[in-house]
């Protein structure tokens, strides 16, 4: 009964084949294809009944694979981002468009998803960045990942002459709204608040929908107060779900908190069918988000109050959520709350004694079975998790500079290169805030696979605060 990314897989080595987005990045004990956002199963080889192994006691063993130590490449990130993309979500399912809306909507999608990327790769040494866009506008949505990130190295190498040259092309009437729309790009590349007024003047009312489209991502990349209050005046008048629920998303990004209170829709969506969107949201919007997800513990509906209870737990490990958590689970009606909130305490009850005991009572006293068997794996796996702890203690070796070195590796590439085992054997638990941020920065990609690498952050999280309860360390 166990979610796939719940407690208990924390102690389980890892010793089976995976499909984690094509890139065989061996998971824990089990065969599994996650990423195909079916949520199927795990079949788990060294963990027997109803907790998944990847759930939190299998972050005690080998849960970093050796795998992860290298970086991964551009041809990864270029088919999974184009085909994971928030802007492929939104676009792709609000009401009907012709065909040549539809078309440039395609473009617009194949040229705004790189805003998220991190990957650097040099530009041609031979074209202008004004002729690269030219290129790219004749190409429509043939785009080629070179013309990509040739225009990338132009930013990064040239971040002045590149912000001034979109800024003017931008006032040049004569500029061809495919080319207007990669330069909005362009401006969301640089990063620069000083962007968001020369982007928000392309919106007008006869404004196509790949203007639109690559206004909002690169609002939602740059960021900022006004860049906020426009996306929220987006949302206020759009007309689809699906696109209120990317511009909830980009918000996030751009840290508008007011967002928050538009938010509970994305509570009633299941997780896996919205392709993780309530996930970007809280996660990217970070802990602000936790007084209102706390609050939603107790809403009409059953399915924010599980979500609620799962984004509280398994993505933000709340410990200030645990009293609250076992306060809504001593009146919960619902079976699949009660599941989800006992799970949620596995990750924010920090002191493996109070769990103990606290899972003991609910074996004793819960009337649904299934809800009494998670109860009774998890008391069974505790003394399992202890061990493990008491190896991994073993294995780390906590530094300022070597954990400096492979976060700063991560947090520039939003986690698409670097090793996360490196930081974790480097970490303490004095490091938590800053592995807060890096879990928040990691999810602005809004792709699937972000999803895992935030978890990756958590599992380091954990094992430290529980290594520290222990009186490890």
């Amino acid at each position: 009964v166990h979610d796939p990314l719940s407690l208990l897989a924390i102690t389980f080595e890892a010793g089976a084949t995976s499909s984690m987005l094509s890139l065989k990045r061996s998971r824990l004990t089990a065969t599994s294809s996650m990423l195909s956002l079916k949520r199927s199963r795990l079949t788990a080889t060294s963990l027997k009944g109803v907790h998944d192994p990847l759930s939190h006691l299998a972050i005690t063993f080998e849960a970093e694979r050796s795998s992860l130590n290298g970086a991964r490449g551009p041809a990864f990130v270029t088919k999974s981002i184009i085909r994971g993309s928030p802007m492929v979500q939104s676009i792709m399912r609000p009401a009907a468009f012709n065909v040549k809306t539809l078309r440039i909507s395609l473009f617009s999608l194949t040229v705004s998803v790189f805003l998220s990327m991190a990957v650097v790769l040099p530009c041609s040494a031979d074209d202008t960045l004004g002729e690269v866009v030219e290129a790219m506008a004749a190409r429509g949505v043939k785009v080629t990942t070179e013309q990509l990130a040739s225009v990338r190295g132009h930013v990064i190498t040239e971040p002045d002459s590149a912000f001034k040259q979109a800024v003017r092309e931008l006032e040049n009437k004569k500029t061809l709204v495919e080319e207007r729309a990669i330069w909005v790009w362009v401006l969301g590349l640089t990063g620069r608040t000083e962007a968001v007024e020369h982007i928000i003047s392309q919106v007008t009312p006869e404004a196509p929908v790949i203007l639109r489209a690559n206004v909002d991502n690169a609002l939602g990349e740059i960021g900022g107060e006004e860049a906020g209050k426009f996306l929220f005046r987006e949302y206020l008048g759009a007309k689809s779900d699906a696109y209120r629920n990317h511009l909830l998303v980009l918000m996030s990004r751009a840290g508008y908190e007011p967002a928050l209170a538009r938010s509970t829709e994305l509570l009633k969506l299941d997780q896996y069918k919205s392709e993780y969107r309530a996930v970007y949201f809280y996660g990217t919007m970070g802990e602000a988000s936790v007084p209102f997800l706390i609050n939603k513990l107790g809403h009409w509906s059953p399915g924010v109050r599980k979500n609620a209870a799962l984004m509280l737990g398994q993505w933000f490990l709340a410990h200030e959520a645990t009293k609250p958590l076992i306060s809504r689970y001593a009146k919960e009606e619902d079976p699949k709350v009660r599941e989800k909130i006992l799970d949620a305490l596995e990750r924010t009850m920090v002191d493996l004694g109070a769990l103990e005991q606290f899972m003991k009572k609910v074996e004793k006293e819960e009337k649904d079975g299934l809800v009494r068997r998670f109860a009774r794996e998890s008391i069974k796996n505790i003394p399992r998790l202890r061990e493990a702890l008491k190896r991994r203690y073993g294995e780390r070796r906590p530094d300022q500079k070597s954990f400096n070195k492979a976060y700063d590796a991560l947090y520039e590439s939003k986690g698409e290169y670097g090793s996360f085992r490196a930081l974790g054997l480097a970490s303490d638990f004095d490091d938590e805030p800053a592995l807060a941020l890096l879990r928040a920065r990691i999810l602005r990609r809004g792709i699937p696979e972000a999803v895992y690498d935030a978890q990756e952050i958590n599992r380091i999280i954990l094992i430290n605060r529980l290594i520290r309860s222990e009186g490890l360390g």
